[in-house]
């Protein structure tokens, strides 16, 4: 080892690192974004408060409101119903033809309702179908003191008769009246309904219901035909062997089972025109594409 005291002895030393420029401005530019977020949560939550409470105070404000118009509105109901320009004064009746004025205000007692707004339409209807009549009403208030009622009615197309009383029928088979006067419609005979079941609102049992199709079919064939109104009376006893009765021309048509109606009733207007005056009995009950029809004059 060298005693050379000129030599010289290096002890390293770390140079301390000179601050960068550039990255002085990246803190100041973090930190003030830092600050500039934190201070927009703060407007952000700020600004949620403040919306919270005020639609806080817009459904409190809006459930007010609601409250004082129902309040009015039934202050108003109130009034309405306890002044006498609202008290029923007029009942107007669209469609009914069968049934009048007064037996409809006989079923519906009107008086009963304070005024058109404590009219209770659903009992008035429910109580208005009930008559056999009547197959659909529809009940209007009309203000200020008017009940509008909107009739559809069931019409009788045909009569059973029972002793001497004739019981009125629609075309669905519903029991519409019990009544001794005779109206100008085809009377059934032979029905099969039982007598215990015959009354006004009740319906043909299954069987006449059957048949009253085929009546209904012979009916509407006649009238094309010109010859319904002459038919006075049907007999379905025999369903093999349909009779009419036309007691004004004097004659009994014997139509058979009901086939072909077209070619029967053909032939049945062609005899009734050749027969005038003249009583007796039609036979159309036979095969038409073989055999001829016939009238045989009453001796």
């Amino acid at each position: 080892m060298s005693n050379n005291l000129d030599d010289e002895i290096v002890i390293g030393i770390n140079r301390p690192k000179t601050p960068n420029k550039n990255s002085k401005k990246k803190n100041k530019k973090t930190k003030k974004e830092d600050h500039k977020k934190t201070e927009n949560n703060k407007k952000v939550a700020k600004n949620a408060t403040s919306k919270n409470n005020k639609d806080k105070q817009s459904k409190s404000k809006k459930g007010l409101k609601i409250f004082i118009i129902i309040f009015l509105i039934i202050i108003t109901m109130f009034i309405i119903m306890n002044i006498n320009i609202c008290q029923i004064k007029n009942v107007e009746l669209i469609g009914n033809e069968s049934l009048t004025k007064e037996q409809i205000e006989g079923i519906v007692n009107f008086e009963q309702y304070n005024n058109l707004f404590a009219l209770n339409t659903l009992k008035v209807k429910d109580d208005l179908e009930k008559n056999a009549y009547i197959e659909d009403v529809k009940v209007s208030r009309i203000f200020p003191n008017t009940v509008k009622l909107t009739i559809k009615e069931r019409t009788p197309r045909f009569m059973l008769q029972v002793a001497d009383s004739y019981v009125y029928i629609n075309s669905q088979g519903y029991m519409l009246e019990v009544s001794v006067e005779k109206l100008n419609v085809p009377i059934i005979l032979g029905f099969k309904t039982d007598l215990s079941n015959v009354e006004a609102g009740n319906r043909l049992e299954v069987d006449d219901l059957k048949e009253l199709q085929t009546i209904i079919k012979i009916v509407q064939t006649a009238k094309s035909n010109e010859i319904a109104d002459m038919i006075t009376k049907i007999d379905v006893s025999n369903n093999r062997n349909y009779t009419l009765i036309l007691e004004g021309e004097q004659k009994t048509v014997y139509l058979g089972d009901c086939s072909d109606l077209n070619t029967k009733m053909l032939y049945l207007n062609g005899i009734l025109n050749q027969t005038k005056n003249l009583a007796g009995e039609i036979f159309l009950n036979m095969d038409l594409n073989t055999d001829d029809a016939y009238f045989r004059e009453k001796t």
